[in-house]
């Protein structure tokens, strides 16, 4: 994948439209907050190699993904994807 977009899409296709967190369904794609359910495990800017890996996506609520720190899904899903990221380093 070469943009945010296109990630978007390709999550989007491939797993169910309920939150990760709650079990929700999620917003339509016609929703003007519909990209705001793709949130990124480990930041983009502090793992720019991870900004495209659909495995450092999180499907939730726009509100869920407000406070993305606060699950422990989240938490957990993020020590896995550090822990992949620096091994993928050495």
């Amino acid at each position: 994948m070469k943009t945010q977009r296109e990630l978007f899409e390709f999550v989007w296709a491939t797993r169910e439209h309920v939150s990760e967190v709650s079990g929700k369904p999620l917003l339509p794609r016609h929703d003007y907050r519909w990209h705001w359910q793709f949130a990124h495990i480990l930041s983009k800017g502090t793992y720019p190699s991870f900004k495209l890996n659909p495995d450092n996506i999180m499907l939730m609520l726009p509100d869920e993904h407000e406070k993305q720190e606060r699950y422990d899904l989240f938490n957990e899903r993020k020590e896995a994807l550090k822990r992949q990221y620096y091994e993928d380093k050495n």
